[in-house]
């Protein structure tokens, strides 16, 4: 016996979803369902094996900042990442909050801590075309000063002059920022520069030897006497977390500061260098001790307050001598089992004379001849 029974029609369809259906191909619509999963188990999953990165709740932040890392910190204000980065970034990411205020003239970090670093890209270093195209590509710059760059990195990886992780900070480093106009076609030319007020731009030879010797590490603080164009703490911002500079002509620190300010979009790293218009001869005693110290102008004595504000095992790299030729130390502050401190020496140059602009006071006296 049959028995009539009627078909149930399926459920009628909305338009809306029937023009998403046919128009939008079902590959990218898993693709996009997968999208949204990756984010949300991102945004659960960080907290918890992030260490440090959340018990109370708070969603942690990322800053992009040196040699392609990542580093891991809670804040809120979003400095700009390169446009390739971003595409990287888990959908929870919020960049770090780094507040400034003033104290003296000085401007201050927030002294963030971080708590872990991921990596999310390396710079080529063994291809000059790789090179060129990362850094054009994720930070705008031109490549005809980077392939300058990039040759003259080589050249002074060669002389010894350049070791170790100082080669990808000079890299990352574009000097072409911290040269008056009149020299930008020589940028990288192998030589001192005036900047203006009597002060110079240091040759990249010299830069890069006392750079490789001051042998910086991450977790470092870094203290630099003499600002000047702020080329030397641009390197530095890629090798420690923090960077505190000093410098003592007035208008000079203005405009260093001015050019940092407008370079901390491109290169949010020198967000993590702290400026004070001031005399370095006494340090920056508030953030001491430092691990390292390095010194750009010439003086024939090691300032006291300097030794006493350089950390236990620390070093500090200081061009010493009269007005007319200067040596570059290493001065290492060794600490024995009963805390004695023993100042070892070192001629980095190994005899080789160079001249600095001298260090002077705010009067504009020479500190050379007023010690021992």
């Amino acid at each position: 016996m049959l028995v009539a029974m009627d078909r149930v029609p399926p459920p009628r369809e909305h338009p809306a979803v029937t023009l998403v259906r046919r128009r939008i191909p079902a590959s990218l619509v898993w693709l996009f369902l997968a999208g949204v999963a990756l984010g949300t188990a991102l945004g659960l999953v960080l907290p918890r094996i992030l260490p440090g990165a959340e018990p109370s709740g708070a969603i942690p932040s990322f800053l992009w900042r040196r040699d392609g890392s990542l580093l891991v910190h809670s804040g809120r204000e979003a400095p700009t990442l390169p446009a390739s980065m971003l595409s990287t970034l888990p959908s929870a990411a919020v960049p770090v909050e780094i507040a400034t205020g003033q104290d003296g003239g000085s401007v201050e970090l927030a002294t963030p801590e971080w708590d872990v670093t991921v990596e999310i890209g390396t710079l080529p270093m063994t291809s000059r075309e790789r090179f060129v195209s990362f850094m054009a590509q994720n930070f705008g710059e031109d490549r005809s000063y980077l392939e300058e760059r990039w040759e003259l990195a080589q050249t002074l990886i060669e002389t010894g002059e350049l070791q170790g992780s100082a080669i990808e900070a000079f890299l990352r480093t574009p000097r072409e920022h911290f040269v008056r106009e009149a020299n930008l076609s020589r940028a990288y030319a192998d030589t001192w520069m005036p900047i203006g007020y009597g002060a110079t731009i240091t040759d990249p030879d010299v830069v890069s030897m006392m750079t490789t010797t001051l042998d910086v590490q991450p977790g470092h603080r870094v203290l630099e006497i003499g600002t000047g164009s702020g080329y030397q703490s641009a390197i530095l911002s890629h090798l420690a977390n923090h960077v505190y500079t000093i410098e003592i002509i007035e208008p000079l620190y203005h405009e260093t500061d001015a050019l940092y300010r407008s370079l901390e979009t491109r290169y949010p790293g020198y967000r993590n260098i702290a400026r004070k218009l001031g005399d370095g001869f006494y340090g920056w005693e508030k953030y001491a001790p430092f691990d390292r110290i390095i010194v750009t102008c010439a003086i024939d004595h090691l300032p006291p307050p300097l030794i006493q504000q350089l950390a236990p095992d620390g070093i500090m790299v200081v061009p010493l001598g009269p007005p007319a030729r200067q040596y570059i130390m290493k001065v290492e502050r060794i600490t024995d089992e009963k805390g004695g401190v023993t100042l070892k020496r070192t001629d980095v140059y190994n005899g080789v004379g160079v001249q600095f602009i001298p260090f002077h006071d705010e009067k504009g006296q020479s500190y050379s001849g007023q010690g021992g």
